[in-house]
């Protein structure tokens, strides 16, 4: 193990909570969303739009959809995290067909892996010319048109806290070096502080917890905007609604899962997503839930074994096989399809 990363990570060998340590290891120095090739075959992990063309058509066919209600409405189209920029691109293939629509939307991405911004400017040349397409590191939107965000698995890498009840008492893992420096290991800190206890105990009673600050307030970001003023939040991502009574942390290296420990600032670090909270957050905000379903339901309901029938027709018989492949594989009920979760939030009495 690199002892200069982990000198970086435990200084005067204080321990650090998990949550800094998943911050280090993917956005600090060494960072992994700051190296290149993380997605794809050839990267670590691979997403619904790698596998399928078809899931970014259907995305696009929704926000269409919904957009051409608008009556010629301008509207700002924001990914964050937008990877190889697939789902984008798929999902700008689809508005081609309509005028109204590329006259009306303005596409903002949210990365900060420079080597990703030059592979979504590449995927993305034969749309450029056609929309007004702009990249910034944070989510920050100066004009007042309404949103439609999407976050397709952006929210399970944002760092995590872990924490445990045993014999009635709380404890949260943190990490921490051995004597020689060699290695980095997990302990068990008991928790005192009154400020993180009253957190714990917001959520329902388990023997096992985790959360994410970061994932919350980057959350509460985007309702608090979407409240002012208008449109949706599309996430889609892996996660639960009745929280786990385990640890899903986990971390992926050549698509295969690791040690945490290993490869730091070169392999990616995720996480289950608790929707649960993320609803309570909406609708504090006063966002209505438009929908909640498993990835299979949603691709489902709009269309994509239909959409699959239709390029199936134009296709060669190996592709037709490819693409049959591929939309079982996100919609499969013991694969994608169900442990992947669709929220759909939109502002309240929208016209």
């Amino acid at each position: 193990m690199n002892k200069k990363k982990i000198s970086e990570i435990i200084k005067d060998k204080k321990p650090v909570n998990v949550s800094k340590f998943i911050d280090f290891c993917l956005y600090g120095k060494y960072g992994y969303y700051k190296n290149s090739n993380v997605l794809g075959k050839k990267g670590d992990f691979v997403t619904s739009p790698e596998i399928s063309q078809l899931f970014g058509e259907i995305i696009g066919i929704y926000f269409i959809n919904d957009l051409l209600e608008k009556k010629n409405k301008m509207f700002n189209l924001i990914e964050l995290g937008p990877g190889n920029g697939t789902l984008i691109n798929d999902m700008l293939n689809i508005a081609n067909n309509f005028n109204k629509i590329r006259t009306s939307i303005r596409i903002k991405l949210i990365e900060i892996n420079k080597s990703l911004i030059s592979k979504q400017k590449k995927i993305l040349k034969n749309n450029i010319n056609n929309y007004k397409i702009s990249w910034s590191k944070n989510f920050y939107i100066k004009n007042k048109s309404p949103c439609i965000i999407i976050a397709n698995e952006f929210f399970d890498c944002l760092p995590i806290r872990q924490f445990y009840k045993k014999q009635n008492i709380w404890f949260e893992k943190m990490v921490t070096v051995n004597e020689s420096g060699n290695y980095l290991k997990f302990i068990d800190k008991e928790i005192k502080e009154k400020k993180l206890l009253n957190k714990i105990n917001q959520y329902e009673s388990k023997e096992v917890l985790e959360y994410s600050i970061s994932r919350e307030n980057y959350f509460q970001k985007l309702c608090k905007h979407i409240n002012i003023y208008g449109g949706k939040i599309i996430i889609i991502d892996y996660g639960y609604y009745e929280r786990p009574n385990y640890f899903t942390l986990q971390s992926l290296k050549n698509n295969k899962k690791t040690n945490i420990f290993d490869n730091i600032g070169t392999q990616d670090i995720t996480s289950l997503v608790d929707f649960k909270k993320l609803i309570e957050i909406a609708k504090f905000n006063n966002l209505t839930i438009e929908n909640f379903c498993t990835q299979r339901e949603f691709l489902l309901t709009y269309g994509i074994k239909l959409r699959e029938k239709i390029i199936s027709k134009k296709s060669t018989s190996d592709k037709k096989k490819m693409i049959k492949k591929g939309v079982e594989r996100i919609i499969g009920e013991n694969d994608m399809g169900t442990l992947f979760k669709v929220l759909i939030l939109r502002k309240k009495n929208v016209s």
